[in-house]
């Protein structure tokens, strides 16, 4: 008997906590152009974390404690004993998969969202909008067109040649019931490139669509260069660029 209350007693040890998730997630910092946190990694020991406006940030696996994804301040010293403080956190995803987590308001009203990462190879090519206007958004991209429901989003792959520009305009509703043309972005189609864009209403202007947003390069190894694609451009090169709004 006590040798099966042992055998049971380590098993019980080797058991994974239940109360002890991993998530597997890309993050970036929407409102500041630079952020340090913290994070639990996979063993669940403080991690520092640098967030970037203009790029996600490497692959990690973070540990949620207690069934909460959550992001910590950056510490003030060196000492180890220093506790953690919380900056933001949310309920763990239940389901497996990769996601993106976006920190906004800044780090003294700091908010967090987590969406599911569709990267990839599947990825290379598209652009993903996010639709942050209190309206619905009319988005026309050579091959898409679409409403776009406030707090939704959409991934397209414009139907625009390799190593071409293409170009997409976007529309608010009026008064009238018609749609008027509130903001237009032109960008240079790499194969090898996704990008991720926010539709937010431009600051005191109701009526225009301002363009925030990030690019990825899918890695080479994932995705083979189509043939008489001619190799991306340097890193440095600015990829996409938002048009003036028409007026």
């Amino acid at each position: 008997m006590v040798h099966m209350l042992v055998h049971f007693l380590m098993l019980g040890a080797l058991a994974p906590d239940p109360g002890l998730t991993q998530v597997s997630l890309k993050a970036m910092s929407f409102d500041e152009p630079e952020m340090e946190v913290v994070i639990l990694n996979a063993s669940g020991l403080p991690a520092p974390l640098t967030l970037y406006s203009h790029a996600l940030s490497e692959p990690v696996e973070t540990q949620c404690k207690e069934g909460r994804l959550t992001f910590f301040r950056k510490k003030k010293t060196d000492d180890p004993k220093e506790p953690l403080v919380p900056l933001v956190s949310l309920p763990a995803p239940t389901a497996n998969g990769k996601f993106i987590a976006i920190i906004s308001g800044g780090s003294e009203a700091a908010r967090l969202s987590l969406v599911s990462d569709n990267g990839g190879v599947a990825a290379a090519g598209t652009i993903r909008f996010f639709n942050l206007c209190p309206k619905p958004v009319g988005l026309s991209v050579p091959g898409t067109r679409r409403v776009l429901p406030s707090g939704q989003e959409i991934t397209v792959h414009p139907q625009v040649k390799a190593q071409q520009y293409g170009q997409a305009q976007f529309f608010l509703p009026g008064e009238d019931g018609d749609w008027h043309v509130a903001g237009g972005l032109r960008w240079l189609q790499l194969e090898d490139i996704r990008s991720i864009l926010f539709l937010v209403p431009a600051p005191g202007e109701t009526d225009v669509i301002k363009v925030r947003g990030l690019e990825e390069r899918i890695a080479v190894e994932e995705k083979k260069q189509a043939p008489g694609v001619s190799p991306p451009a340097a890193s440095g090169e600015k990829r996409r660029s938002v048009r003036k709004t028409l007026q």
